[in-house]
């Protein structure tokens, strides 16, 4: 009887044609799920790249998003610890080179506070509109920054800017009173004394009697009988 060999021509085709069981078939998956995987190999191989790349690329961004907000804050502080001129142009630097993020918009912001203590009211009004633009009215930077135009335009005797401004104030939480006291000293400097005068009444009409200061109501009412006398 002839040895059987590694090489029987019988074994060799049995071997070429027998099924062979994947990786889908020994995860004990249902015949329709593994039908689908096998019918849509190539799409779900491309799908898949695509996620890849997709979480690659945002975790790069976030990264790179995260050491921007750093180095911007590290610039800002570097910026507003240096004096005299050489604090504007740090300052205006990271308003260049870190545009978009929260420490460029406080830089302006201080840009605006410098210009301020150097009488260019015009300036100011620039850079802190430049703020503003950026800024939501949710943010607790916005009234900030409608106080600091208004004060900037009044300086400037831009007062008809100046108005408005403190008009948008006093219905900001927190500047009631500067937003009144603007409008009304505003007009003043106008020569509007009656308009003055029935801004100063709506302010006292405003506060409530529980919230009402003596002192604050007395100097209110010696300036009405200040401007009628005026008159």
């Amino acid at each position: 009887m002839s040895k059987q060999s590694a090489f029987n021509q019988e074994l060799v085709t049995e071997g070429a044609y027998a099924e062979t069981s994947g990786v889908l078939d020994q995860l004990n998956l249902p015949p329709g799920v593994v039908k689908f995987l096998r019918g849509n190999k190539k799409i779900l191989q491309i799908v898949g790249a695509i996620v890849v790349i997709l979480v690659v690329t945002i975790s790069l961004y976030i990264s790179y998003r995260t050491n921007r907000l750093e180095s911007a804050a590290s610039n800002l502080s570097l910026a507003m610890a240096a004096e005299g001129d050489a604090r504007t142009l740090a300052l205006e630097k990271v308003v260049t080179d870190f545009s978009g993020t929260p420490s460029a918009l406080w830089a302006t912001t201080e840009l605006g506070h410098m210009a301020m203590k150097d009488k260019q009211f015009n300036k100011a009004v620039e850079y802190y509109s430049q703020t503003l633009e950026k800024t939501s009215p949710s943010n607790p930077m916005y009234g900030l920054l409608i106080f600091a135009l208004s004060q900037a335009e009044e300086a400037g005797k831009n007062y008809d800017s100046a108005y408005t401004y403190y008009i948008t104030l006093k219905g900001i939480e927190g500047y009631k009173d500067e937003g009144y006291l603007g409008m009304a000293r505003v007009l003043e400097a106008q020569g509007k004394k009656d308009k003055a005068v029935s801004i100063y009444k709506e302010y006292l009409g405003s506060i409530p009697g529980e919230s009402k200061n003596e002192q604050t109501t007395d100097r209110i009412q010696e300036k009405i009988t200040r401007l009628r006398a005026q008159k």
